[in-house]
């Protein structure tokens, strides 16, 4: 009788269904357990000639659910980039989960000097624009990619010569100080990315970059999300504080963005795009 009820379930149901009832009946044997214990591990490694990280483990299930269940509730926190609210892109939000995640870790650590990340740049990179700065320990990485890091406390610049002699130690953006950046917080309240809301992960981005003559005071200061970070220094966007206290945000070739529906990966209007807009010297 048991045996005929337990064919008829199975045939109702998927192989995963019977394996894990299957499971769940045996006995569990502590060899195996302790053989997943040993045999966990995680690499990583760049790949594309250091323009990609790639990561891999393997450890027992239950520390692996853990891990499953830390990205995914970050991910569900983290912000959207424009155009990438829809499910197809959860494989990217999980990759910004787990970096917001790190990088939460790096800031709260204790020791300063050791959870610095430490940027080597040439002279004559810096002054030129021309050419790549270099992670210590790590790839090759762009200006745009290096100015954007260098927005956050935990990173240091290393300013060599041609011969790779030292010639200065520091920033290649001015911080505002602790008061300041309380009171752009309070200001502000959240990331100022259309539609965004973040209240975590935000920083103090200058509106107008201090190399390009602008200053370090609160009027130059906009809160925003270290994720839309990326698109003023990777992708090109610009964004300026209007007379009525808004600010508008402006793609790469000068179209004004407004938040609205993600089109997700087909083509779509996902937003209304006004006359071409570009503000000189604004980052």
């Amino acid at each position: 009788e048991t045996e005929s009820r337990l064919i008829r379930w199975a045939q109702g149901v998927s192989v995963g269904a019977i394996r894990h009832r299957g499971d769940l009946a045996a006995r569990v044997s502590i060899t195996q357990t302790l053989d997943a214990e040993r045999a966990r591990f995680l690499d990583w490694w760049y790949v594309d000639d250091g323009r990609r990280f790639a990561l891999q483990a393997e450890m027992p299930a239950a520390q692996g659910a853990v891990v499953a269940h830390a990205i995914e509730r970050m991910a569900a926190a983290v912000p959207r980039m424009p155009d990438e609210a829809d499910e197809g892109f959860a494989d990217a939000r999980r990759a910004d989960a787990l970096v917001a995640m790190c990088s939460a870790q790096l800031a709260a650590d204790p020791d300063p000097d050791r959870a610095t990340v430490v940027v080597h740049a040439t002279a004559e990179a810096l002054r030129t624009g021309i050419g790549g700065c270099e992670i210590e320990g790590g790839p090759v990485i762009s200006q745009r990619t290096a100015r954007r890091l260098l927005c956050n406390a935990r990173i240091q610049t290393v300013v060599e010569d041609e011969r790779g002699d030292v010639i200065g130690l520091g920033r290649m953006s001015r911080e505002p100080s602790a008061w300041m950046v309380r009171q752009v917080r309070h200001r502000d309240r959240e990331c100022r990315f259309p539609g965004c809301g973040a209240r975590r992960f935000t920083e103090a981005h200058h509106l107008r970059w201090w190399r390009h003559g602008g200053r370090t005071e609160l009027d130059n200061l906009v809160l925003i999300c270290s994720f839309h970070h990326r698109l003023v220094h990777e992708y090109g966007w610009s964004l300026a504080r209007e007379p009525d206290g808004h600010v508008a945000w402006f793609r790469e070739d000068g179209t004004r963005y407004r938040a609205g529906p993600s089109p997700g990966r087909r083509p779509s209007t996902a937003f209304e795009v006004d006359e071409p807009h570009r503000l000189a010297g604004v980052g």
